[in-house]
């Protein structure tokens, strides 16, 4: 984990790729449990958000999505690629889960044991600069060896 040098401002190249070592993070811990990540990438504005995209055993995909306002959710992808609203499905585990949590919550619902809720969780606004929330997810910038799981 990183602890070095100020924060970057809001909307400069830095800040939009501060949730990529998370994501990063995320998707090294599922495959390290033997889950398929087919994808993943960070989508960098408003509220910044990363997704992980999983192949069930069955061939079929499931998108999990995190964002800095609601933390992670999921759902079914659609041939195109897409999730149907409706069929959405946010986590427990808070707003920043630790990426071994992520990967519990993945294969509790890829076991079928966890859904869910469908009410969309608030934990902050994405314009909430200065609230700490830059400097949690700063803490996954690797230094030196690769430790942000």
């Amino acid at each position: 984990m990183n602890d070095s040098g100020p924060l970057p401002p809001p909307y400069s190249p830095e800040w939009v790729r501060l949730p990529e070592p998370y994501v990063h993070a995320v998707a090294r811990r599922l495959a390290s449990r033997g889950m398929d990540v087919a994808d993943y990438w960070n989508d960098p504005m408003d509220p910044r958000d990363v997704t992980v995209i999983v192949r069930r055993h069955d061939g079929d995909r499931l998108r999990f999505v995190w964002d800095e306002e609601s933390g992670w959710r999921y759902g079914p992808m659609d041939p195109e690629g897409w999730v149907p609203l409706d069929r959405i499905r946010y986590l427990p585990g808070g707003l920043l889960p630790p990426p071994g949590q992520v990967a519990d919550m993945v294969g509790r619902v890829l076991a079928g044991s966890l859904t869910g809720a469908a009410d969309r969780p608030v934990y902050r606004s994405f314009r909430d600069y200065g609230d700490g929330f830059d400097a949690r997810l700063a803490a996954y910038a690797p230094v030196g060896t690769d430790s942000g799981d």
